[in-house]
Formats: structure tokens, C-alpha cells, sequence
């Protein structure tokens, strides 16, 4: 995708101290320009380097997420939207934002994404209660879903936390790239990435090394596991699959895609997943001790089969035929 062109000088933008941290944040009245097309709507969030406002586009006649450097940036400031950008140019899946600009390189550097609407996983949390164990499973098959098509393109996520997962039409979403790398890239001991608590003990460490798939997998794990009801009917089963997610070693994760089919098989029964059953048959699945199962053989959950609780907190789920 070629840069957006940029004409806003930022000097002429208004600056004000952050009322949390007391460095510079821009200070802009709704319909405010931050780039060609683009105006202030209200800011959403605010970093340590970073800020992201939801705007109005003039082209798409859309709301947009906007990322834009806090004022008085150094140039290492961009480093994170740069390869957001690259992450996300070309990531054709309806898990991740899709990329509407690339500016960067404009005079005031951001980018520009689909505002994907809908709470993040935490505030789902903290306003309705854990999940069941059935949308825990759905969460999980949606997740592992977006890591894995993130992997078949060559980037780990890095930073899957239930601050970075939003809930859309009842579906989980992953959102901010900023602390992508690519598969097989080197971390070095002073990278700092991932979020406490969900980020891989092979982050955590900073003892530097390549970057893998298993990092995903264990931050999804993790997310899971903050978002379980223990007591709901099922979670026993779901528990278990995140405890192969959480292994210490990443040699002993499962793939997103041995994760993924595991998860399904405790997704509820055919009318209550958002899938077709046949669309199993594509998944791999870790054998079932003492049981022999057809590739062929549709799948029931051998957990919880009601549809309310918690199924509320994610929205209500249209029967797949």
C-alpha cells in the first residue's frame, strides 16, 4: 500500500500534558483534521508513545481507528506503526482490522485501520462475569483461527491479551499489531513486548531468541484461561486443552491448527456453533486416548449444551445449518 500523503503540520495541532502521565498528548476538538479526509472524533486510547482516536473518514464515510505518535516523537517512535503496517497490508481476514492507510512516512506518521466496534474482551469480563465453557471454546476457535492465518503469512501477534481482543456480531477480533515480529526473527534482551501475564515465559524472560508460533499459542492460552468459568459445565475438558496451550516448554504447545481442532470438539453441539459440522473434517485433532475416531465423524461436545449465561456477555449466535 503506498503512503497516504500528508498536508496537516502537526505543529498547528493542539498539545496539552496527559492528565495520567503528564508527557504531551494532542489535544483536538472533534472535526478536527489529523490527515487528508480524516477528522477527530475522540480519543480511544492513549500510550506510552502512541495514541489511537476514533476519526471520521471523508472517502469511506465511515468511522476509522487512527494511530498516530504522541507529539514531540522520536523517529524510533514509528518503529511499532511500520510494522503494524507491514503486518497488516495484505492480512485478508475478518479476525484482523483491515488496513485503510499507511502514513507513516506523512509529516505527522500514523496509520489508519477499520474501527472494528465492539468492547474488548476485559470489559465483556468485568461487566457480565466469566465465560461458560462452550464460549470459552468459541473464543478459542476464533483466536486460534486468526493466529494461524497470521502464521501462514510469516508474523506472530505477540501481544494477544484480553485488552486486545474485541468481541464483534458475537465473534472474537484481534487488534493492535504494534508488537508483531516475523517468524524467525530474532528478539534481543532489551525487547520488551507482550503484556504482563500473557505474554509467553519465553518473552517474559528477555533472554532474547527467535520468534515462533508457540508464543501466540501461549498468549491465547492464556487469554482463555483468564476468561473461563471453572465452575460452568464443560470446563473441566476446555481446562485441559489450555493447559497443553500454557506448557512451559514450547516445544510441547500444540499448532494453532492440532489447538484448534481439540477446541472445536467442545464448541456445543451442531446448532449452536456458528459453523457448518462437516467444516470439521478440515481440522487436526489430538487423539482421544482409548478411542478410535473417524476423520469423518461429526463431533459433539461432550461439555455444557445450554445457550445461555455467559453466551449473553459474547451476544446471541445465529444456529449454523
Amino acid at each position: 500500500m503506498e503512503p497516504g500523503p500528508g498536508t496537516v503540520d502537526p505543529a498547528t495541532l493542539p498539545v496539552r500534558p496527559d492528565p495520567e502521565d503528564g508527557a504531551p498528548a494532542w489535544a483536538l476538538r472533534p472535526g478536527t483534521t489529523l490527515a487528508p479526509g480524516l477528522r477527530a472524533w475522540s480519543r480511544l486510547a492513549v500510550g506510552l508513545r502512541r495514541e489511537t482516536w476514533l476519526c471520521w473518514s471523508a472517502r469511506l464515510w465511515e468511522p476509522v481507528l487512527l494511530k498516530v505518535v504522541r507529539p514531540g516523537w522520536e523517529p524510533f517512535w514509528v518503529d511499532a506503526l511500520d510494522r503494524e503496517v507491514r503486518a497488516l497490508d495484505g492480512l485478508e481476514h475478518p479476525s484482523f482490522p483491515r488496513l485503510v492507510e499507511d502514513g507513516v512516512r506523512s509529516p505527522l506518521p500514523h496509520l489508519v485501520t477499520d474501527y472494528l466496534n465492539g468492547p474488548a474482551l476485559d470489559e465483556v469480563l468485568a461487566d457480565q462475569g466469566l465465560l461458560a465453557a462452550t464460549d470459552t471454546a468459541h473464543l478459542a476457535v476464533d483466536l486460534l483461527a486468526a493466529v494461524r492465518f497470521l502464521h501462514a503469512r510469516g508474523w506472530a501477534h505477540l501481544d494477544v491479551c484480553p485488552d486486545n481482543v474485541v468481541t464483534v456480531a458475537a465473534r472474537g477480533r484481534v487488534i493492535d499489531l504494534g508488537a508483531a515480529r516475523r517468524l524467525g526473527s530474532l528478539l534481543t534482551p532489551e525487547d520488551r513486548l507482550g503484556t504482563e501475564g500473557f505474554a509467553a515465559p519465553e518473552v517474559e524472560s528477555h533472554l532474547g531468541g527467535p520468534v515462533s508460533g508457540a508464543m501466540d499459542v501461549w498468549s491465547v492460552g492464556a487469554t482463555l484461561r483468564s476468561a473461563l468459568d471453572p465452575e460452568s459445565q464443560g470446563a473441566e475438558a476446555v481446562s485441559r486443552v489450555l493447559d497443553r496451550l500454557t506448557e512451559e516448554d514450547p516445544e510441547r504447545r500444540p499448532t494453532p491448527d492440532t489447538a484448534l481442532g481439540d477446541l472445536v470438539r467442545l464448541a456445543g453441539p451442531r446448532g449452536y456453533r456458528p459453523w457448518p459440522w462437516w467444516a470439521d473434517r478440515e481440522l487436526v485433532r489430538t487423539p482421544r486416548p482409548g478411542r478410535r475416531r473417524l476423520p469423518d465423524e461429526p463431533g459433539t461436545a461432550p461439555g455444557a449444551r445450554s445457550a445461555g449465561g455467559a453466551a449473553a456477555a459474547m451476544g446471541s449466535r445465529q444456529p449454523a445449518r
